[in-house]
């Protein structure tokens, strides 16, 4: 993905012949355009204030701005001036993308156009285990294997795959959008882990509630007994309960303390896909929607990059299977079709060994996470300097997986 931006080709210059000074071109970087930003505002203000005469006799010159023409013109700078800076957020997040994957020593994919692809290894390794803690690793080979299937357990399988590369790109941005998920939800089960504040796992909360319900049985029995016990003397040879007169705690006391000790160690255990799985609908949406529509831009630019324009590839694929003029009702009618207009050659095509099949997946998942990091750097350095993303359609989201891969 080449940077347009002039902020993107410095830091793509540096990074390059440089690589020592970039973190400190990044920040000069985002410092300038939070500059850029304050006196953006500035001006604004400027025009909104113009029209209040503060009595220093220059009313007619502040009120200038005023003007039809002018205000319009003004807005439209500043709408162009914004645009640019957001290129200018882009290019920088992109920039830093690219030092993690150099980081790692990996060296990211190039534009997927050949229809029989057959990359340089890459240690997949490099991918994983230097990408995602451990708690996420399992998560991102279960992954693995719901976009590949059985075959992704052969790293170093010699199968060759053929794949519409609307598949493939589908395939990579879902994986894009995996790894972001992740890597959000990672942070959270970390910072959760770190307060105390984990949901217990299953068998955690099957310990507490027989805690819980053993400590309810326990005081009904004690209510039941204390009628007898009050009137032992009453009815003679009856003996109520005893009770230990040195100790300040029974046996009610002792459950609710278990109880309360399995709370306390609540979420111990708990691992990271049990933490995602006790998330509501809503928690699941938030978490998995890409925060700044730079992200969102991005995701959508390095995708493209690679496999070409998804809305052209899609258009394809919908005029490929709408040629036959055969009605489709199921996704298993879909997939047929698909894997057809496949094997005809009636859309673009990439023949890939599944072993660059896995590099795909696990690059698009490293890209995601690595997305998630430097956008959160960059909220943190200033938020005004990312746009938030709509939060009601996922129009502009990386579309998901079609039929699979054929």
């Amino acid at each position: 993905m080449d940077p347009g931006s002039p902020q993107g080709q410095l830091l793509a210059h540096v990074l390059d012949n440089e690589p020592q000074l970039f973190d400190a071109a990044v920040e000069a970087t985002l410092d300038r355009l939070c500059d850029e930003i304050d006196d953006a505002e500035s001006a604004s203000n400027g025009v909104i204030d113009v029209t209040n005469d503060d009595g220093d006799g220059n009313a007619a010159d502040r009120a200038a701005p005023k003007k039809g023409g002018e205000l319009v013109l003004f807005r439209r700078i500043q709408e162009m001036r914004a645009m640019e800076r957001r290129s200018g957020v882009q290019d920088v997040m992109y920039a830093q993308i690219l030092q993690k994957f150099m980081t790692i020593g990996v060296d990211m994919l190039p534009p997927l156009d050949d229809t029989t692809l057959i990359m340089r290894g890459v240690d997949l390794n490099q991918l994983t285990k230097g990408v995602h803690s451990v708690e996420a690793l399992e998560m991102v080979k279960e992954h693995l294997l719901g976009m590949l299937g059985p075959e992704a357990s052969t790293a170093y399988s010699n199968t060759m795959v053929r794949m519409s590369k609307l598949q493939a790109a589908q395939m990579y941005a879902a994986s894009i959008m995996f790894g972001y998920f992740l890597r959000r939800a990672d942070k959270r089960f970390s910072l959760d882990r770190a307060m105390g504040t984990l949901p217990m796992n299953p068998m955690e909360s099957a310990a507490a509630l027989e805690a819980l319900f053993n400590s309810a049985s326990a005081m009904d029995s004690m209510d039941e007994a204390d009628v007898p016990f009050a009137g032992a003397s009453e009815f003679p040879g009856s003996s109520g309960p005893t009770f230990d007169v040195t100790s300040n705690s029974t046996d009610d006391d002792a459950a609710t303390a278990t109880a309360a000790g399995a709370g306390a160690a609540g979420g111990g255990s708990t691992t990271l896909k049990q933490y995602i799985q006790s998330f509501d609908q809503q928690a699941l949406s938030d978490t998995a929607r890409i925060v700044s529509l730079e992200g969102v831009v991005l995701a959508e630019r390095q995708t493209g990059a690679l496999f070409g324009s998804v809305e052209d590839l899609a258009m394809e694929m919908k005029e490929a299977l709408e040629s036959g003029g055969v009605e489709i009702n199921s996704a298993d009618e879909l997939m047929s079709r698909v894997q057809e207009v496949v094997g005809a050659g009636k859309v673009k095509t990439l023949t890939v060994p599944v072993a660059t099949q896995r590099r795909i997946v696990l690059e698009a998942v490293a890209f995601g996470s690595f997305l998630r990091d430097v956008e959160s750097g960059v909220d943190a350095r200033d938020g005004r300097l990312l746009t938030p993303a709509p939060s009601a359609g996922r129009g502009r989201e990386p579309p998901g997986l079609i039929g699979g891969a054929a």
